[in-house]
């Protein structure tokens, strides 16, 4: 399977099937007055906050800059759901998973940090243990801030809506809402994910409102990919 298709920053990655290792390489896709060095610094500053926050995530063999990226390889280990064949009519089926992915988003949350959480950044190795494998862009507010410095006023909005819904009040709804850019007729498991997570202890505001919020979240996403407007 062709993992870039799961990138929405045009990451270029890499299996390594011999030696079992992922390759990922990262470049900006802004003038954003960030230096390659000062941005590796920023991914790995964010990987040991994931590690802080107790967020299993694979195992870094190597980092570097070259040229004009930066690369990370890391451990591979396993597939996201999509890879493992799901399906919005196998969702039972996929029941699991999902606790272990909103668990780690609870995580995120109870840490106050900056987190990503579509399901094709949670992959599964063969025991079923759960990785989170996205740490880039690392967003922060002092992202936020060098970015919105470089935009222009229709891009503006666009920009601070999608650094919020990274955090952790817009979360929960944020993962709901992803499955959408899965199948665009999520909307009907969009209950099941809610009931899960407030059986995990989210609160969370009434069931319409969360859908609407989920709705609007990745339809905000979807329009800046629309306009082709990067968050780094």
């Amino acid at each position: 399977m062709d993992l870039e298709k799961f990138s929405v920053i045009s990451t270029s990655i890499e299996h390594d099937g011999l030696n079992d290792i992922i390759k990922k390489k990262y470049k900006k896709n802004t003038q954003i007055s960030l230096s390659t060095k000062e941005l590796k610094k920023l991914i790995d500053n964010y990987i040991l906050i994931l590690k802080k926050s107790e967020i299993p995530i694979p195992n870094i063999v190597q980092s570097y800059i070259e040229n004009e990226f930066i690369v990370y390889e890391t451990k591979y280990c396993g597939k996201n759901i999509v890879e493992l064949g799901f399906h919005i009519s196998k969702f039972d089926n996929f029941k699991d998973h999902i606790v272990k992915m909103i668990k780690i988003m609870k995580k995120a949350m109870k840490n106050d940090i900056h987190f990503d959480p579509h399901p094709k950044n949670f992959v599964f190795n063969k025991k079923g243990e759960i990785f989170y494998v996205d740490f880039y862009p690392p967003y922060s507010n002092s992202l936020k801030k060098m970015r919105l410095s470089i935009a222009n006023i229709y891009q503006t909005e666009i920009i601070k809506k999608n650094y919020s819904f990274f955090t952790k009040n817009f979360l929960p709804e944020h993962f709901c809402g992803d499955f959408l850019n899965i199948d665009k007729d999520s909307e009907i498991i969009f209950n099941k994910i809610y009931l899960l997570e407030k059986e995990l202890g989210i609160s969370l505001s009434d069931q319409k409102k969360f859908i609407d919020k989920a709705k609007y979240i990745r339809s905000i996403e979807d329009l800046r990919l629309e306009k082709k407007i990067f968050l780094l």
